[in-house]
């Protein structure tokens, strides 16, 4: 993978320190068949020359021989380019022994492939001139000094000519980047939420008015007919009516309140309506208002932005009205931009896919595209009809080899904040920014926390044992009530009763039907023998009696209430017990 490090080739040997040439330099990268090498020999400098006679052979070869001829017979030819990587990338390179400068990117590959195509195969260009900036590359054209002049920017797909020299449009991106800081906002989010519901207090008061007024209305249509939940007094009975209004309109309806009377429910039907409506509107202000602060919409009109100098985005930037600031490079304009300098900086897309380190590494990211074709070409020197004329019948009838030159010197774009909701991240700011909301988060976790381990502290050593102990006494009541029954229910069941079955009968009760006068004073029994059970018989017997006697008592007393209240209950039935 590409490692950009950009230096400052100063060219100590070449030139004094004021031309000094930012250029970049990358590891693990060499010349390639595709490429120009210009070496340091056959280099042209603004300041004086000190490397020989060499680069003067070339110039004169310029100046008495047309760019057609030398292209045809062979001769060397020339270029001047300046650094705007992909279209150009300079790279300090040694080629065949020789040291120099390696000059990359689509320009170089497309015109190689011209040059090979349209010239004679000895022909190579084999000197150039780097230039600082595109600005200094079209103040040189009308020198006429060099062959090929690139990247420079055309008016428009269709422009063939720039200062009366031919232009062939080589290159188009599309559109145009705006770079901008990741970075929050000086006025947090939340501090946004505050006033967004602060300054919607006029439909929070007209929601408690409406409420009252609907309260008090209601009051006075069901009162008389529904005092227990609208009480007749008028303070209690508008207080309780605003309450059963504010349940109503927020779609809560506890039920605790409710309208008895056919105009009291007339009403509460068209303020169910009413509420409702009200409610929607107050929650599509809020939502409206908040959704509206976080979306981060930034208007390039009056912010500064900034551009390459001469560049069609800074043209680009001035018709959208923006405090456009010039730069010579992109390195310095990011650089700007992550030192707050300016607030946004724009950038052809094929320029950013090449410089992704900018936006991966550091906290920038890619705010919108902006469509806006920007088309890059090449520049001729006069007399160049011939080469001219070949250059753009190759392009147009190798497209697919043109946009194979283009798209390997692009990288895959990917935006580092692509994977992150720029609204939601806002959303999730209107909460977590303050110092405020972080500190009653922690507190009440904290006091949370507290009551639930003193919950549970009293419901162990306090409740619990007082429900043990109150458990334990009602247990016991219990058993001491219930003992003698389930005692006598025992004995009765699994004594008793199987002796009263068996084989030998030891007695016999009175022949069926007959009946025992309340007046007896005794039960004659009938035993078939003499057996030690007469007494258990005796008492089973006086039992049966009791038994008998009370329920004969029973039925008297009904009948006697019965006789005094003949009204009352007339259906009931006796239930035999």
């Amino acid at each position: 993978m590409l490692h950009p490090l950009f230096l400052v080739f100063t060219l100590c040997q070449f030139a004094s320190e004021s031309h000094a040439i930012f250029l970049p330099y990358w590891s693990k990268r060499n010349h390639s068949e595709s490429s120009f090498h210009i070496p340091y020999t056959s280099l042209a400098l603004d300041g004086p020359n000190m490397f020989g006679t060499k680069l003067q052979y070339y110039r004169d070869l310029s100046k008495n021989y047309s760019m057609d001829y030398r292209c045809a017979n062979g001769l060397p030819i020339s270029i001047a380019w300046h650094q705007y990587s992909p279209y150009t990338t300079v790279i300090q390179t040694k080629y065949k022994g020789i040291s120099g400068l390696t000059v990359d990117g689509m320009f170089p590959g497309i015109l190689n492939a011209v040059v090979s195509d349209c010239c004679h195969k000895d022909t190579q260009v084999s000197f150039g001139k780097l230039l600082k900036s595109v600005r200094n590359a079209e103040k040189h054209i009308q020198e006429d000094t060099f062959d090929m002049t690139f990247p420079l920017y055309g008016y428009d797909a269709s422009s063939d000519s720039f200062r009366d020299r031919a232009f062939i449009s080589v290159v188009r991106a599309p559109r145009v980047i705006l770079l901008v800081h990741n970075e929050q906002q000086t006025k947090t989010q939340t501090h946004v939420l505050i006033t967004t519901i602060a300054n919607a207090w006029p439909m929070l008061l007209f929601i408690l008015v409406t409420a009252s007024l609907s309260g008090i209305i209601i009051w006075f249509l069901d009162h008389a007919s529904n005092p227990g939940e609208f009480p007749p007094p008028f303070l209690r009975g508008s207080w309780e009516g605003f309450w059963w209004a504010l349940v109503t309109m927020t779609t809560v309806g506890y039920g605790d309140r409710s309208p008895k009377s056919a105009l009291g429910r007339v009403f509460c039907i068209l303020w169910i309506i009413t509420g409702v409506i009200i409610i929607s509107i107050f929650t599509a202000l809020v939502t409206a208002s908040l959704s509206a602060s976080t979306l981060q919409v930034f208007k390039i009109h009056g912010s500064k932005i900034g551009a390459v100098n001469g560049s069609e985005e800074f043209k680009l930037g001035v018709t959208m009205n923006a405090d456009m600031r010039v730069f010579p490079h992109v390195l310095k304009m990011t650089k700007a931009l992550l030192a707050h300098e300016i607030d946004g900086a724009l950038v052809d897309n094929y320029v950013i896919t090449h410089s992704l380190n900018l936006i991966q590494e550091e906290p920038i990211r890619i705010e919108r595209y902006i469509d806006h074709k920007i088309t890059y070409g090449v520049v001729l020197a006069k007399n160049s009809s011939k080469f001219e004329t070949c250059l753009r019948h190759f392009l147009h009838n190798n497209p697919q080899e043109i946009f194979e030159i283009i798209a390997a010197n692009l990288v895959p774009l990917k935006n580092p904040t692509d994977d992150e909701n720029q609204q939601l991240k806002a959303a999730e700011g209107l909460f977590y920014q303050e110092d405020v909301f972080e500190l009653v988060m922690y507190v009440g976790l904290g006091v949370a926390f507290a009551f639930f381990v003193a919950g549970i502290t009293w419901e162990f050593l306090y409740r619990r044992p007082k429900i043990s102990e109150c458990f334990c006494t009602i247990l016991i009541c219990i058993i001491i009530l219930c003992l003698p029954n389930l005692i006598f229910f025992f004995v009765t069941h699994l004594y008793f009763f199987p002796l009263l079955i068996t084989g030998n009968q030891r007695m016999q009760f009175a022949p069926k039907g007959t009946t025992y006068s309340v007046s007896d004073e005794e039960v004659k029994l009938h035993p078939c023998d003499n057996s030690n059970h007469s007494t258990l018989d005796n008492m089973i017997a006086e039992y049966q009696m009791f038994h008998d006697r009370w329920i004969e008592g029973l039925k008297k007393f009904h009948d006697k209430e019965m006789a005094a209240d003949p009204a009352a209950n007339g259906n009931t039935e006796m239930v035999a017990v």
